[in-house]
């Protein structure tokens, strides 16, 4: 029965987590993965785009490119929301593990838990979500340091291949650095404190012993982290990958990418940080009173630091909340009956509950099996329109073409024949001589920059961008013509 019973908790995450494919950037992976497949290389170079041709760019993503794309070309785009699906059930599963959740837990906080990772998982399978994933297999290897030290040794192939699936290795590698430093913190600590407490001015020979195996062990967790960050040399482009990580770090080029933009005050996600503040305190308040503080202190640095730095970025968000689970553990255990049998009945009751709240919420299922790329561009993260690429076709009007950032992807999977300005890979490509394709395109796009004083011929746009109202301006003096517009683009060709 509680076989069963244990099933359920993933269940409902597997359904929950059942979202249509939505990525903008989903475009330009799946082709990044059909060249690998067409060529048996990687390609190298900005070949899709106008601004800063052929520049030289270490793909971060390349092997969960090939992935996307080889489920694309088997599955479609229905394939790729159960790989999704997959991807963060796994997820769940190892966070899981990693903080030893029972089914009561599981039962109180997998709900929550989802509810906080939406923003992320409702794109559908990216990149992104298998970083949450090998975040996890190392959150929960680390929880085996105690019992099986040895299995610290896992951690050397898994960031072999986090390097080679995603950038947010860097991140991994920063969490397990700060975990191996608290943790020798608090061998030193207790060496110092076993010190104080011999009766004689030496050391006895136990505190010796002691001092000794501690020593030990923290060379053994520093040659795997060592042997960790060399592992991560081993990808087709060697630094360059941990160099665009670090770009990705402070970068100004970022202050106009939302996802690395502060929550906004008062919105939903910004009162949900708030709410799950009041549940950090409470957690860490239950934890020192309950004596468990100390077991957990050499993975909060890690939780704390993320908590605090998504206030100011909202992508470290996600993994901070697949992080806290430990600390809100203590909290579902107030709730929990005294009687075994009866916290079974309420854990049955509630997951049964859920999943089917799940079930009807995602049904009918042919909503994600008859999915397409015309369904896509009506997704509130995309919103193209098919028509208006087949208008710049037919009518020739694809040189000299200023094009929305957010489509980029779209067109260079779709509409080949139509070269985008930009597009999702860009947002932090510096040439040599500090040229930004995406600082240039931006001041366009936010109509600090002079579209009529550009080389631009055609404006191909998103009516909720300001250059858009600009253009229509423009229209109004002469100097361009409206030539195509629907409710989710319109085209503009300059008047010669």
């Amino acid at each position: 029965m509680l076989y069963y019973l244990s099933i359920l908790p993933y269940l409902i995450v597997f359904l929950a987590s059942l979202f249509q494919p939505s990525d903008p950037d989903l475009g330009w992976h799946l082709k990044y993965g059909e060249y690998f497949f067409k060529h048996a290389t990687l390609l190298r170079d900005n070949t899709f785009a106008v601004l800063m041709p052929n520049f030289h760019w270490a793909n971060v993503s390349w092997g969960t490119d090939l992935i996307t794309y080889a489920t694309y070309a088997v599955g479609g785009f229905w394939g790729l929301t159960i790989l999704g699906s997959l991807v963060i059930t796994l997820a769940f599963l190892f966070f899981s593990k990693a903080a030893r959740l029972s089914l009561w837990d599981e039962a109180l906080l997998f709900p929550l838990i989802l509810y906080l990772e939406k923003p992320l998982n409702a794109v559908s399978f990216r990149g992104q979500q298998i970083s949450m994933l090998l975040l996890g297999v190392l959150v929960y290897l680390l929880s085996l340091s105690d019992k099986k030290p040895k299995a610290l040794y896992l951690i050397i192939p898994l960031f072999l291949l986090w390097v080679n699936l995603h950038g947010e290795f860097i991140l991994g590698l920063a969490l397990f650095g700060m975990w191996i430093g608290l943790r020798l913190l608090l061998s030193f600590m207790s060496f110092s404190r076993k010190r104080e407490s011999s009766s004689t001015k030496s050391v006895t020979l136990d505190a010796r012993l002691h001092g000794h195996d501690k020593r030990r062990e923290g060379m053994f967790f520093i040659s795997i982290f060592i042997l960790s960050c060399l592992a991560t040399f081993i990808n087709p482009f060697g630094i360059g990958v941990h160099i665009d990580a670090f770009i990705h770090i402070g970068s100004p080029l970022l202050k106009n990418v939302a996802e690395y933009l502060p929550f906004p005050m008062l919105s939903q996600a910004w009162w949900n940080q708030v709410v799950v503040a009041i549940f950090l305190i409470l957690g860490f308040i239950f934890l020192y009173f309950k004596g468990k503080l100390s077991s957990k202190i050499s993975i909060f640095g890690g939780i704390l630091l993320l908590y605090l730095l998504s206030f100011h970025v909202r992508r470290y968000a996600w993994p901070a909340y697949y992080l806290i689970l430990p600390i809100l553990q203590p909290l579902s255990a107030i709730f929990k009956p005294d009687k075994k049998k009866t916290t079974i009945v309420i854990s049955s009751i509630l997951l049964i509950s859920v999943v089917i709240v799940a079930f009807v919420d995602k049904y009918p299922f042919s909503k994600f099996t008859q999915y397409s790329w015309n369904t896509y561009c009506q997704q509130p993260y995309i919103l193209c329109s098919p028509k208006s690429a087949e208008f710049l076709i037919q009518h020739k009007l694809t040189k000299n073409l200023f094009s929305l950032y957010g489509w980029g992807g779209w067109l260079i999977w779709e509409y080949p024949q139509i070269k985008p300005t930009i597009d999702g890979r860009m947002h932090i490509w510096v040439d040599e001589k500090g040229y930004s394709g995406f600082s240039d395109y931006y001041g366009f796009e936010q109509n600090m920059k002079e579209i009529n004083a550009s080389h631009y011929d055609v404006v191909y746009m998103s009516p909720d961008k300001p250059i858009y109202n600009h253009m229509m301006q423009l229209v109004k003096m002469k100097k361009w013509r409206m030539v195509y517009e629907d409710k989710f683009a319109g085209i503009f060709v300059r008047n010669k």
